[in-house]
């Protein structure tokens, strides 16, 4: 059995788990708070603090495939801006020998701030993400390209129980490796659906992300992330992935993927 066939049937087995009757019988107010602190971490648009230790797996083209392990979080420095990290270390074979390495370094910042569209409780994020290469590209490890990208998005608050997303980031290469063959101008929206499971102390995510080439005669690409978790108290918990690539949708990156996670609120 293979590590992506382990991850699958994780996420199988924490369905089983959240809706089994010994997570129904707690207080529904804790409930209802453990809901809210997962829910929050994952909404990019959230001033929350928190800090995710988080292992993927990613079925590559040829009967390749690739091992993250992750580490993502967000620290509001002040009530309107928050600072996100991500650090990945992969282990891969699509060179065709396996390789490992640290991928990638992401550092965002953001400014939000209150709005009422519609009179809808919303709000607005502004703010700008470095993305620092830190692998080879050659050997399957690294992105080949070091980048800025500037970002805007809203998140609207309907109704007490659900989140909606909506960002816009424009990736500029300003460094890239000498084996890749294009720079990064690439236009990235993204759509993304969360809903609070007050029921289960948990919350379930769906995050759409796409991408438009402008290197590439504006080539259309996308991925959904699928998300399922269950805070253990307000300031712990764990999720699942399924990571939808090529084998559904249509990009290069992967075909299809999965994903376990511990998520820390502090």
């Amino acid at each position: 059995m293979s590590l992506g066939d382990v991850t699958l049937l994780g996420l199988a087995a924490m369905a089983v788990a959240i809706a089994s009757p010994g997570f129904a019988a707690q207080d529904p107010d804790i409930l209802a708070q453990e809901a809210a602190s997962g829910a929050d971490a994952a909404n990019p648009t959230a001033a929350v603090n928190f800090q995710d230790l988080r292992y993927r797996y990613f079925d590559l083209d040829q009967g390749a495939d690739k091992h993250s392990f992750e580490t993502e979080g967000a620290y509001m420095l002040h009530p309107r801006l928050k600072i996100t990290n991500e650090l990945r270390y992969v282990s891969t074979d699509r060179s065709g020998k396996t390789e490992q390495d640290f991928e990638e370094l992401k550092i965002r910042g953001i400014f939000l701030s209150d709005i009422m569209p519609f009179g809808i409780k919303a709000k607005l994020a502004v703010g700008a993400e470095w993305l620092k290469d830190l692998g080879d590209f050659e050997e399957g490890t690294g992105t080949g390209a070091d980048m800025i990208a500037p970002l805007v998005g809203i998140g609207l608050e309907p109704d007490d129980l659900t989140f909606f997303v909506t960002l816009v980031q424009y990736f500029h290469s300003y460094d890239t490796d000498s084996a890749r063959q294009d720079d990064v101008r690439q236009t990235g929206p993204r759509l993304i659906w969360i809903r609070k499971l007050p029921a289960i102390g948990g919350w379930f995510k769906a995050d759409l992300k796409m991408a438009i080439d402008h290197e590439d005669d504006e080539d259309f690409s996308q991925t959904l992330e699928v998300q399922l978790g269950k805070m253990f108290s307000p300031r712990m918990g764990f999720y699942g992935e399924l990571l939808l690539g090529d084998d559904v949708l249509d990009t290069n990156a992967y075909d299809i993927g999965g994903g376990l996670a511990v998520r820390f609120m502090y």
